[in-house]
């Protein structure tokens, strides 16, 4: 039996419903994977970062301790040359220098 004008119609509709329900499928799907794509960037992106900056963080931290322990020593130096024995002492073995009354010879 062969398909009258109508039938054909309404089959050819129901192919074009179909169709279209396919493509508009099709473009959710294709738009959801393009948000979930630029999602995925965005993400690695900001991961990269925050492992940049723990990165800086920790070099920061051994730089500080670098430097407190640099500090230590300069202030022990400080506290050292401060005293006036250590001065006179530095001043006799470094520049030659004598007190007053004393007689200078070189070793």
């Amino acid at each position: 039996m062969k398909p009258t004008g109508r039938n054909r119609r309404a089959a050819s509709a129901g192919r074009r419903v179909r169709r279209r329900k396919k493509t508009a499928i099709t473009l959710y799907r294709s738009f959801i994977l393009i948000i979930l794509i630029l999602g995925g960037v965005f993400l690695c992106s900001k991961i990269y970062e925050l492992w940049r900056i723990h990165e800086d963080m920790n070099l920061t931290v051994q730089q500080k301790q670098e430097l407190s322990g640099e500090n230590q020593k300069l202030k022990q130096q400080k506290d050292t040359l401060s005293d006036a024995d250590e001065i006179a002492e530095r001043a006799r073995e470094q520049f030659g220098l004598v007190k007053p009354g004393e007689i200078p010879y070189k070793r």
